[in-house]
């Protein structure tokens, strides 16, 4: 058995979901963003999905080592 060398690290797993205005972080399985956002309860049309700067349609495919901005656009009320 051979181990990686040490100055590798492995693979990120996951995307990594920062949620704002909350400040709120989670990783998630890499999926379409529509089925992220589902899977966090959270309504398309409410926010805006950002990855390095530019925005993601509900198509865009994510993947393992994404870090993404779910940022909330909608107030509350």
């Amino acid at each position: 058995m051979t181990h990686p060398p040490e100055h590798q690290s492995p693979a990120p797993r996951g995307v990594t979901v920062l949620l704002q205005p909350s400040g709120k972080t989670c990783v998630v399985p890499p999926k379409p963003v529509h089925v992220v956002l589902a899977q966090l309860n959270i309504r398309p049309t409410t926010v805006l999905v950002i990855r390095e700067g530019g925005l993601l349609t509900p198509d865009t495919a994510l993947k393992n080592g994404d870090s993404i901005i779910v940022r909330t656009v909608v107030s509350s009320g």
